[in-house]
């Protein structure tokens, strides 16, 4: 019987991709599921990527609970066919759960194999809730069953058949899911609103208080969701204010507060009862990554760096000239700044260089990582074969991986590589810095913002925009003198712009 049992495993994305975090899960245990439906978002230390269904069937196990990190190959849930048996569902995940796909660092209990086994729904439950959401559809549902024809509506696969279940016109729903669809919760959420119960749900207060029904899908932190467990508080309940849109522990306690929860505070002035609370939380993938390859380039990467100052006043002219006949051009001056490193390093290829430890590997092209900040810390897209781009082409290259980059939905190829790096911190009003190589590249340039200054031209004391720029370049394969020669190479197209333009 197992080839009719499908497992969904932790993918590999990327040649440096060891493990991943399961951030949400789009289907409950015991739901129907079609090929090409998204899965699970799995975050890695960069992205957020969708695992799809290779197969149809149901969900009948989850093995990896949101918030937990497994290993590349690790059993993540079980896809199978109605009528495979529960036993043949706990040999298969037996066979295939070993201790190298355990969770590393999970603090969140995992949904215990044979309660999810039990969880799967039978054809004759099914019957069963249709009756009563049948009956719940006419007593305060009315208004939800309104509507037009929804079946262009935009929702996942369980909140259109829990829509059919409950009689509800889509149409009526908002959608606050992934690309705007439809989610289970929208829809639970709507049908509590309009008075109704949730199917399935036997566990009514005496005292009258709506539930909130399966709190699973919820993105919460590991904290956040073990406190709500322990209080009783269902996640539904609480505000989202976390990072990554996730419900946090100051959520979650909240709730618990209003409902008088939470134990009270004695003693004390009113001054005495203010306390400064602090939330402990996991370190993301991202910053681990983060982490791991700065600390290496700082030990084994002898950072060499030389500093110049390049007056702009020229490039910002040429800007202002592109933009203005050119409605559909935004050209920046990073983009100027991308275009002259590019032009720069067919000038000085031994700085267009990447180093292993062992092998040097020189590009013939420039590909120019370019460091875009974001919630949990810093990506680097690839802007490749800059020297042969535009500078329009380049600036909406760069607005494209930024945008995307944002929101996690880059390629691994488009931020893994790179033969050069760009770090510039001048829209913060910063003069000048130093940046760490990010390897294996074996330079980056750390970019200051351009400001008026005093300069010297002809003897004769003058006002100038100047730009402060410093490379740190890897000492072991990069000589000061091939360095300063960058630079001053960099310096030249920077300054009389046409140059590079040509």
């Amino acid at each position: 019987m197992t080839n009719e049992i499908k497992p969904i495993n932790m993918p590999k994305w990327g040649m440096e991709m060891s493990e991943g975090d399961i951030n949400a899960w789009y289907f409950a245990i015991g739901d129907q599921v079609n090929a090409g439906d998204d899965l699970v978002d799995i975050e890695t230390s960069k992205i957020v990527n969708t695992v799809t269904a290779s197969d149809s069937g149901v969900l009948r196990a989850i093995i990896g609970a949101t918030g937990e990190t497994h290993r590349v190959g690790a059993l993540l849930g079980v896809i199978a066919s109605a009528e495979t048996s529960d036993a043949d569902i706990q040999a298969f995940i037996a066979s295939n759960t070993s201790a190298a796909a355990e969770p590393e660092a999970a603090t969140e209990v995992a949904v215990p194999v044979a309660a999810a086994i039990e969880t799967a729904p039978l054809a004759t439950s099914q019957a069963a809730t249709s009756q009563t959401a049948s009956s719940q559809t006419s007593n305060g549902l009315s208004k939800l069953a309104e509507g037009e024809d929804d079946s262009l509506v935009a929702a996942s696969p369980v909140a259109r058949r829990l829509a059919a279940e409950y009689g509800v016109n889509l149409n009526n729903i908002i959608g606050t899911g992934r690309h705007d669809r439809v989610s289970k919760g929208d829809l639970e959420a709507a049908v509590l609103a309009a008075g109704g119960r949730l199917i399935g749900n036997s566990l009514n207060k005496a005292n009258g208080e709506a539930q909130f029904g399966d709190d699973s899908h919820i993105k919460a932190t590991p904290v956040a969701r073990r406190i709500a467990t322990q209080l009783g508080i269902n996640l539904l309940e609480c505000r989202v204010s976390g990072d990554r849109g996730r419900v946090c522990k100051a959520d979650v306690e909240a709730v618990a507060a209003l409902k008088n929860k939470m134990p009270a505070q004695t003693g004390g002035s009113a001054a005495a009862g203010i306390s400064n609370t602090v939330e402990s939380q996991p370190i993301s993938g991202m910053r681990k990554t983060i982490a791991a390859r700065l600390q290496a380039s700082k030990q084994t990467a002898p950072h060499f760096r030389v500093h110049i100052d390049a007056e702009i006043d020229a490039l910002l002219e040429v800007r202002k000239q592109i933009n203005n006949s050119n409605t559909n051009a935004k050209v920046s001056v990073n983009d100027f700044i991308v275009k002259a490193c590019a032009s720069a390093l067919m000038k000085v290829p031994a700085i267009n260089v990447q180093f292993d430890g062992e092998q040097l590997s020189y590009f013939s092209n420039a590909d120019i990582s370019v460091a875009v900040a974001i919630d949990d810390g810093l990506i680097t897209p690839i802007v490749t074969d800059a020297n042969h781009k535009g500078l329009v082409e380049i600036s909406n290259t760069t607005r494209d991986l930024a945008t995307r980059a944002k929101l996690g939905r880059l390629k691994p190829e488009e931020f893994q590589g790179g033969s050069f790096c760009i770090s510039n911190l001048g829209m913060y009003g910063i003069k000048q810095f130093d940046a760490i190589i990010n390897p294996p590249q074996g330079a980056i340039l750390a970019v200051g913002a351009g400001e008026q200054r005093p300069v010297v031209k002809d003897g004769e004391l003058a006002v100038a925009t100047v730009m402060s720029l410093t490379l740190s370049s890897d000492h072991r394969i990069i000589d000061g003198a091939v360095a300063a020669q960058f630079m001053s190479v960099l310096k030249g197209y920077l300054e009389q712009p046409a140059t590079m333009l040509g």
